[in-house]
């Protein structure tokens, strides 16, 4: 025959524990109870997070230093640039604005020089004009590109120092970084011209194979063109993206060039369509954040043109034109450059999030934190840390 509780037993209290499944006659121990008041908790003591003396991985900084999700990846690298707007952003505006600049003088010189002003003004079209007007076009696109395409890889390389930075909570300014990045800009220079180089020879032989499968007779040459085009366009993706964190190994590790493209490579081993995924959803989000932002600006500077009057000589249309064109160029350059910015702090924490799965670098950027602790460091996190057996550090060589 059952029992009932206890005479002594304690009804149950709002604050305590669950009372299910405890033996008739239980008492509240002494002390605070667990999630009351006056409870301090066990070290590393998470609730439901986690289990109880699980410790969270620190995070000094933009990112917790473990393995990163693409989430993390994408806000740190957004917190990074906020924390160094003047390094980040000012170093991307500026440049983006030389280059437009660059460029205008380059077309409208040509432009000037082979009399193609007079397209501007003119209701015929001679076929000299068009010819000059197609020249100087063709050569301000030339220069654009040239220019760019070195520029964005120095981005990549110089900016990768605030976000390695922002990483361990250091803070950049414009000066410390070139300060930081001084000895590495002619080799990330190098480095540009050589992809340069690479980006024209390919279509170079794709062309040169095409002409030569054209004088052949048949359909089948034609499909053997838009093979080799398809083929040509796939590699290059590949290949670019495996040497994506070239220019971050360059500045970070302060490697060469071959030893930097090496590096790149074999950090990529097994994790090349992550590596993918994220640049291709970091480069949707910024084309459609600055297309959203751009295109009507652009559009309400092109409607300003129709205000300047009749068509008049040439010069005085060139004279109201060049302007216009110049601003058009610089406002879509700095949103071009905030892109830029935006980019190359994604892939400087996707080459630490690699190292950090394969190297265990998080171990050498938290001590590295722990010894700066209160100090305003002038160093490139991890460089001067690394052990001598990271693979591909300048102190395995």
């Amino acid at each position: 025959m059952s029992q009932g509780p206890a005479p002594d037993a304690q009804p149950p209290q709002w604050g305590q524990p669950p009372q299910w499944g405890q033996a008739p006659g239980w008492q509240q121990p002494a002390g605070p109870v667990p999630g009351g008041p006056g409870w301090q908790g066990h070290p590393g003591y998470l609730g439901y997070q986690g289990y109880p003396g699980y410790t969270a991985p620190p995070k000094p900084g933009v990112i917790p230093l473990r393995p990163l999700g693409v989430g993390e990846i994408l806000d740190g690298a957004f917190q990074a640039a906020r924390r160094n707007a003047a390094a980040v952003f000012g170093t991307a505006v500026l440049f983006q604005a030389v280059v437009s600049l660059l460029a205008w003088l380059a077309g409208g010189l040509l432009l000037s020089v082979l009399g193609g002003v007079q397209v501007l003004a003119s209701d015929e079209l001679p076929e000299e004009s068009l010819v000059s007007l197609g020249a100087s076009l063709l050569v301000s696109s030339a220069v654009l590109a040239l220019l760019s395409g070195v520029g964005v890889l120095l981005l990549q390389g110089v900016l990768a120092i605030p976000t390695a930075r922002a990483a361990v909570n250091q803070r950049t300014g414009f000066a410390l970084m070139w300060s930081l990045a001084r000895g590495r800009i002619g080799a990330l220079v190098g480095l540009g011209l050589l992809y340069l180089l690479l980006t024209v020879l390919a279509p170079a032989v794709l062309i040169a194979g095409a002409v030569y499968l054209a004088s052949q007779s048949g359909a089948a040459s034609a499909w053997s063109i838009v093979l080799a085009a398809i083929v040509l366009v796939l590699a290059s993706v590949w290949i670019g993206i495996k040497l994506m964190l070239a220019p971050a190994v360059m500045v970070l590790e302060r490697a060469p060039l071959f030893r930097s493209l090496g590096r790149s490579w074999k950090l990529t081993n097994g994790s090349w369509w992550r590596t993918f995924g994220i640049v291709l959803l970091c480069t949707i989000i910024v084309s459609v954040i600055t297309s959203v932002i751009s295109m009507p600006i652009s559009f309400a500077m092109g409607l300003v043109a129709p205000l300047a009057g009749e068509p008049g000589p040439a010069e005085d249309m060139l004279a109201t034109m060049g302007p216009l064109t110049l601003a058009s160029m610089l406002v879509s350059s700095i949103f071009s450059a905030i892109g830029y910015a935006f980019q190359a702090a994604v892939i400087a924490l996707m080459y630490i999030d690699l190292r950090i799965r394969r190297e265990g670098f998080d171990a050498i950027l938290a001590r590295e934190h722990e010894q700066a602790a209160g100090l305003e460091t002038r160093t490139i996190p991890g460089l001067a840390a690394a052990p001598p057996e990271a693979p591909g550090s300048p102190w395995s060589r």
